[in-house]
């Protein structure tokens, strides 16, 4: 940004940051489209990592992926769902690292958590979900709408076992293949830190969509705003843009935002 002194000691700015404006989200019909992100940000299991987004979803039957970081040949990764199959009620929150997911439930080398029932259809909702790179279930918080919530641990047995792997990653999808996500995603972001509850607060401010970038995302997709060539969806804040697939732009960008 340009800066000038005037002789009378005003400052005047030569250019400007345009304001912060949210108009778009992406909708998602469920059947088969969804975003792939690339493999540009991956995270061990000793890394501090947080993810940020706003959800408003369809009523969900068994399980819908909000986004996988995930390898099936290994079963190793990030996986972010939300499911109607446990017993935490419709459009159950979960969170799971993995470095093998095969084999008995006893013997898999996981990180099994959920938040309950805190994502209501046809509502949009903030989420914040940070993990502290301690290899624990206890390392992982989820807030909503800026306030913490309970996080319920279901197996924790990571046991210091590799999480990363070179698959890509996906919005709105299982891996681009199965249980894709119904419904509406927007602001999108990914951080190497582990955000705090005054971020989280920060993030969903008033209840709408703020400007993030003073928290130093590694990702963010703004999920409709700021597409200049459909079907890339842009990274705003770094080099990781990603493509949409099996839907036009005039269907899947629409005006409907928290």
């Amino acid at each position: 940004m340009g800066i000038t002194t005037k002789g009378n000691g005003r400052v005047v700015f030569g250019s400007r940051i345009p304001p912060f404006m949210n108009t778009y989200s992406m909708e998602f019909d469920g059947m088969d489209d969804y975003v792939n992100i690339g493999n540009g940000v991956s995270f061990e299991y000793t890394d501090s990592f947080s993810y940020s987004f706003w959800v408003n979803p369809n009523a969900v039957s068994g399980a819908k992926y909000i986004y996988t970081k995930y390898d099936p040949f290994f079963g190793r990764g990030v996986l972010m769902y939300i499911s109607s199959n446990n017993g935490a009620g419709n459009n159950t929150l979960n969170f799971l690292l993995l470095s093998t997911n095969g084999g008995s439930t006893a013997t898999r080398k996981r990180i099994v958590t959920n938040a309950g029932a805190i994502i209501s259809p046809s509502v949009w909702t903030n989420i914040v979900i940070t993990y502290d790179g301690s290899g624990l279930g206890a390392g992982i918080n989820v807030y909503k709408n800026g306030v913490s919530q309970a996080v319920t641990v279901t197996q924790d047995n990571l046991q210091n076992q590799t999480i990363a792997h070179t698959e890509d990653s996906y919005l709105s999808s299982y891996n681009g293949i199965s249980s894709f996500f119904p419904g509406n995603q927007d602001e999108f972001a990914i951080f190497n830190t582990e955000l705090t509850i005054g971020d989280a607060l920060s993030i969903y401010g008033i209840g709408q969509p703020t400007d993030i970038t003073n928290l130093s995302p590694v990702a963010w997709y703004r999920m409709g705003d700021g597409i200049t060539s459909f079907p890339t969806i842009p990274d705003v804040i770094g080099t990781n843009d990603g493509t949409a697939y099996n839907e036009n732009e005039s269907t899947m960008v629409v005006p409907d935002v928290p």
